[in-house]
This record gives C-alpha cells, sequence and structure tokens, in this order.
C-alpha cells in the first residue's frame, strides 16, 4: 500500500481542508505519530479488559450478550457481587482509566495522519473522539467511581435508592451522552478517514465496522467484547505498519542523502 506524505509540522488541529503541506517531518514527530498509532491499537484492547474484568466482578455479560435492565432487585444484586468481588472491581476501573489516557493519543495520531488526504471525515473522528476521551472519563466517575461509593454506604437500601435517582436525573443523560456518542462514532468515522487517507485498505475498514456493528447490536458480553476489540485493532493496524514503512524509508533517504554529502566533501577535497 502506497504511503502518502503526512503533515506533522503543520495545520491547526481544527483545520478543515485546504492544500497539503509536505514539509519534512522530524525524525521526533515521526515517532510521536507511531506513538500516538500504538496508544490508538491499545485503545480498544485495553477497553476490552477493563469490560471483561468489569463482568468477572459483576457476574455479568452472557456469551450472547448482556441485556442492562433497571430497578431495586438488579441494582441489589449488582452492588453485592461488585462488594464481594471489589478488589476485581477496582482492577476493571484502573483498566478503564489506561483506556482514556492511551485514547487521547490514538485521536491525535487519527487526526494527524488524515487531516489532508481526508479533512472532513478527519474532522468528524476528532470530534467524536473528544466526545469518546470525554465521556470515557465521565464514565469513570459516574460508573466505576460511583458504585465504589455506593458500595460503601452503610446504610445497602438508600444506596440503591441513590443509584436509581441518579439514573433517571435528566441532566446526569445529557452529560453521560458523549460517552455513546464516542463509542458508537469514533470508531468507524476513524475508519473511514483512514481508509480515505489510503492509510488501511477497504478489507480492514470494512472489518471496522462490522465490529462495530457486532457490539452495538448484541451488546457487552464476554464473546462480543473481544471480537469488537479484536476486530478493531486488526482494522487499525495496517496504519501503523504503512507509518513504519514510510519512516523506515525516510530514515533510509536521510541516510544515504548523509552519505552522498559525505562522499561530495571528500571528493572536493
Amino acid at each position: 500500500m502506497e504511503a502518502y506524505p503526512v503533515n506533522l509540522t503543520g495545520p491547526s488541529l481544527w483545520r478543515i481542508g485546504g492544500s497539503m503541506n509536505t514539509t519534512k517531518p522530524s525524525a521526533g514527530s515521526r515517532q510521536l505519530l507511531t506513538a500516538g498509532l500504538v496508544c490508538l491499537l491499545l485503545t480498544p484492547l485495553v477497553t476490552m479488559a477493563a469490560d471483561i474484568v468489569r463482568m468477572m466482578a459483576e457476574r455479568s455479560g452472557a456469551l450472547v450478550g448482556m441485556v442492562s435492565g433497571t430497578g431495586a432487585d438488579q441494582t441489589a444484586a449488582m452492588f453485592a457481587t461488585i462488594e464481594a468481588n471489589l478488589g476485581t472491581y477496582q482492577l476493571a476501573s484502573w483498566l478503564a482509566l489506561a483506556a482514556a489516557i492511551v485514547a487521547i493519543p490514538g485521536v491525535a495520531a487519527v487526526r494527524t495522519l488524515t487531516a489532508d488526504r481526508s479533512p472532513r471525515w478527519s474532522m468528524a473522528a476528532l470530534i467524536t473522539g473528544i466526545c469518546l476521551v470525554i465521556g470515557e472519563f465521565v464514565h469513570l466517575m459516574g460508573y466505576y467511581a460511583w458504585n465504589q461509593i455506593l458500595v460503601a454506604f452503610p446504610d445497602r437500601e438508600a444506596a440503591i435508592a441513590v443509584s436509581d435517582l441518579t439514573q433517571q436525573n435528566v441532566f446526569g443523560l445529557v452529560v453521560f451522552s458523549p460517552y455513546l456518542i464516542g463509542v458508537l462514532l469514533f470508531w468507524p468515522f476513524a475508519a473511514v478517514a483512514l481508509w480515505r487517507s489510503r492509510a488501511i485498505p477497504i478489507w480492514a475498514f470494512v472489518l471496522v465496522l462490522v465490529g462495530g456493528l457486532v457490539m452495538t447490536v448484541a451488546g457487552s458480553s464476554y464473546l462480543t467484547s473481544p471480537v469488537w476489540a479484536i476486530a478493531t485493532t486488526v482494522g487499525l493496524a495496517p496504519a501503523l505498519v504503512t507509518q513504519l514503512r514510510s519512516a523506515r524509508t525516510a530514515a533510509n533517504n536521510s541516510a544515504m542523502a548523509a552519505t552522498e554529502v559525505s562522499t561530495s566533501s571528500s571528493v572536493v577535497r
């Protein structure tokens, strides 16, 4: 797959369209982009790990997908299992935090790779990526941390009542909406932007879409979460491969240029 020149030095994160800046990027810029793409691939894998550990702690997540419900009895059962497996639930919380952190450079890497070749889809991926990151941190506090706080309540009935009121609060649902927007839209938008920028092939683009569709339709489970994570990671991996090849080519060209300059200098002397 042909690698296109990538602007690693130039336009504002918010620029839409415009001519491509083919300024030769520095080795440091290429290394940062490579690191960002590694983080992009790590994000679904760490998210999957957090999801599976969470389901282990909550004892939920059937193979065909978990159907969420509401009600005091279900909340009480969930709190009881979290309390009994608090260490596992806390591990899931830390993994979810790690996924939110590595998503930040991952979103920036997508923007860097696609801003010139697919400006509109790149901007769509950036906006939904910001929603993903913001939503992840809201989710960390509103779900993982909040459940741990409620489990620690001495009055379990009061904790259940507070939990039910929280789920019914309109403002809370609005604040939570960026998480849903980011989770549902960032990955397909990023795949479209990368495909249109020729950073990934068509099969990889389709694989990301199929993985996202499986998760959206079937819900999170011990089966669908790994399917989504693996499909997304494998689908986006060609972007990293392309970047590594481009960096290797640039390094070889720089070495050849340095050799030629050295040789020319010796001849002149």
